[in-house]
């Protein structure tokens, strides 16, 4: 072999190690970032010096661009599935406490007689936050019916008024939501970590 074709070799062997060099310098940033970096709930497995990603565009680039859009008919078509017994596994091991909102107004709007209590209507559950303890408030409300207006085949019932939820279809009380807001953006506190805090704990 000549030393013309030994230089060359030399070089092109410089050139690949130069190049796996560099490889493993950016394995190695990018596993000491991962690993002692500042934590967040930003994407996983983003490389290092790429920024996160917008819900949206990670949306729009998992997108089929060949996909049909979705008629009106399974638009209007479409119902949240729901998972049978899921709430009351999650509120299984929680106190209950039953909190009845009573008619204020218990004289018929029709013929002024008193309204005779005829049941409980079951509402809704919420998830309290008392600071130390959490417990779930089973909310009721009575219903009344007026006896006279039963009578004279005019039946008349009244409820009693109930606040409205904080966030709908969610068992989530005001106090709930202000704990996980004040934990998340003031104590810096993740989701995931207050998801896997024991039960009870403040």
């Amino acid at each position: 072999m000549s030393p013309l074709d030994q230089i060359q070799k030399m070089e092109h062997r410089i050139g690949d190690l130069e190049k796996e060099n560099k490889r493993l310098q950016e394995t190695v940033q990018f596993l000491t970032q991962k690993l002692y970096g500042k934590s967040s709930e930003k994407t996983a497995s983003l490389p290092v010096g790429v920024e996160q990603l917008s819900i949206f565009d990670e949306a729009e680039a998992a997108a089929s661009r060949t996909a049909p859009e979705p008629t009106t008919q399974q638009i209007q078509s479409y119902q949240r599935k729901k998972q049978v017994g899921e709430r009351a596994e999650l509120l299984q091991d929680l106190p209950h406490e039953k909190q009845l909102f009573q008619v204020q107004d218990r004289c018929c709007d029709v013929c002024h007689s008193e309204l005779v209590l005829v049941g409980e209507e079951f509402v809704r559950t919420e998830v309290e936050f008392i600071p130390a303890r959490v417990q779930a408030i089973d909310m009721y409300r009575e219903t009344l019916e007026c006896r006279t207006c039963r009578k004279a085949d005019k039946p008349q019932m009244k409820k009693a008024m109930t606040p409205a939820p904080v966030i709908q279809h969610s068992m989530a009380s005001s106090s709930s939501v202000a704990w996980v807001m004040y934990q998340k953006f003031v104590n810096s506190m993740p989701l995931y970590r207050q998801e896997s805090a024991p039960r009870g704990a403040a």
